[in-house]
């Protein structure tokens, strides 16, 4: 298993990025005869949530398009009946630099592509996305201009020494990179007739690549979806380092914090899902656009932590920054100032942060399975509501796994791993070591257009952590009660064992 070799977190930019959009049209019945419309209008579009900068960061990131398509059997496979394209792009593939807009007047940017064909009402649980192979076959339509050049392929990264490498794509791009129903918002998008509905492709780009032992690049698609809306909606702020004191957060003298991690949530039975995250820039500010919902409508719980290095607030070294999260913040809010307290417990190696380490296993009796499996490590939060919610915590690094992204991915192998106990030989298990927080986390309710951020003491910190895999049918798998000390490591005792993967 290789490791993720780029600081993913220091200095990446604000949500942003290029906007795909397509219209399809509705049929509504042939030649004289009235009929019932039973097709809706649906339109497409893709956002990269990022800007990849640091000292091995990216000035850009290049992927070509070919389609998208949609199907509302979740466990549909490439080959099955009921798939619907959404963009057929097979004939003039569009090259795109997801970096290209980077964007510090805060407003979303559309890019139209073309049309489809009308899509049949109904609620479409898997979406897939189709790129260009660096090979293509002879034949193959491909752009007029190649911005990757000569020996990059047609999907490829330009480090900011200018040097271009090709992208290595995974097998799944020939049937399409896979969305399951868990990463998209309310488990699909409701196609309604004679409606329009307007569905955003979230390519989280940096989260997806991979730098390998070899020094090569790899694409690990880490990409979300949900239906939104054309007024663009967004949410904003600026993390700062802050103090704390009679049981509230403040920020009298604000430091901003680049490189903080900013995940957007949403719960459903008391358990949040990841809809968005980005990380701040280098005056620590952030701007999501588009979300998913109706403005107005839709609320999100804002999670926000960070690691950084240097001095800050008189703490030299690594600084680890206890979580910060504001519940039910409307669309269109900008929260301002978010403080975060730096952890008293500071070594120069983890800045008081804590580590979670065991194994997953996707084994099937003595057979092993490949997968990807997310992790999910949370903290049981109660905001003004009253209402106790299992928020997921960002992670600092994710040792042993092959991407870092919120929530982090583990890829079981299918060699022998060589693992210590109690992985067994030739089976899909993998090690994982994630490094999170180790303080409670700070708590503030949006109400009435205000936030006040009360400081949380506990006398221990308590985390759980859950295992998920889209290819997986077993239910996700999670270890509960796992307590953390700064600067220590938590082994589980057990793997995190998924089944029903294939």
């Amino acid at each position: 298993m290789k490791k993720w070799q780029l600081d993913s977190y220091t200095g990446l930019g604000f949500l942003v990025g290029v906007l795909l959009t397509v219209v399809a049209l509705v049929s509504c019945g042939g030649g004289s005869t009235s009929s019932t419309p039973t097709t809706g209008t649906v339109n497409v579009s893709m956002t990269d949530p990022a800007t990849c900068n640091g000292p091995t960061g990216f000035s850009h990131i290049y992927v070509t398009v070919t389609k998208v398509t949609a199907n509302i059997n979740p466990d549909a496979s490439s080959s099955d009946s009921g798939w619907q394209t959404l963009v057929d792009l097979t004939n003039s593939p569009m090259q795109i630099d997801l970096l290209s807009l980077a964007n510090p007047t805060q407003v979303c940017l559309l890019k139209m592509l073309g049309s489809s064909g009308p899509l049949p009402a109904g609620k479409y649980q898997q979406i897939r996305l189709y790129l260009l192979s660096n090979t293509p076959s002879q034949g193959t339509a491909t752009p007029g201009t190649n911005a990757c050049g000569s020996g990059a392929g047609w999907n490829c990264v330009e480090t900011q020494s200018g040097t271009f490498s090709e992208l290595q794509l995974p097998s799944e791009v020939q049937t399409g990179i896979k969305i399951p129903s868990t990463n998209i918002v309310s488990g699909g998008m409701t196609v309604t007739a004679s409606q329009s509905v307007d569905l955003n492709i979230d390519f989280q780009s940096c989260e997806s690549i991979v730098q390998e032992g070899n020094g090569q690049y790899r694409l690990k698609p880490v990409l979300f979806a949900g239906e939104t809306s054309q007024n663009l909606n967004s949410i904003s702020g600026t993390v700062v380092a802050g103090t704390s004191s009679g049981g509230v957060l403040n920020s009298s003298s604000p430091t901003p914090i680049a490189g903080a991690t900013v995940l957007f949530e949403q719960a459903t039975n008391g358990v949040e899902t990841v809809v968005d995250s980005t990380t701040t820039d280098s005056n620590g500010n952030f701007f999501v656009c588009p979300l998913q919902g109706t403005g107005g409508t839709t609320t999100y719980d804002v999670v926000v932590s960070a690691q950084t290095s240097g001095a800050v607030l008189g703490v030299a070294g690594t600084v680890t920054y206890n979580p910060t999260v504001a519940f039910d913040v409307p669309l269109g809010t900008n929260l301002n100032q978010i403080p975060l307290v730096p952890e008293t417990a500071s070594t120069a190696s983890t800045g008081g942060a804590a580590t979670i380490s065991g194994q997953v296993d996707t084994s099937t009796g003595t057979s092993a399975i490949a997968e990807d499996v997310a992790l999910f490590p949370t903290m049981s939060l109660t905001p003004a509501s009253g209402t106790a919610t299992a928020v997921i915590i960002p992670v600092f690094t994710a040792n042993g796994s092959v991407a870092i992204s919120q929530p982090p991915a583990v890829t079981t192998s299918t060699a022998p791993p060589m693992l210590p106990p109690p992985c067994a030989a030739n089976s899909g298990c993998n090690n994982f070591s994630l490094t999170v927080p180790a303080s409670n986390a700070n708590v503030g309710t949006m109400s009435n257009g205000s936030i006040t951020y009360g400081v949380v003491s506990a006398s221990s910190v308590t985390y759980s952590l859950t295992a998920a895999s889209g290819s997986c049918s077993s239910s996700p798998v999670t270890a509960s009660s796992i307590v953390v000390t700064p600067d220590k490591t938590t082994n589980l005792s057990s793997p995190l064992s998924l089944s029903g993967c294939s």
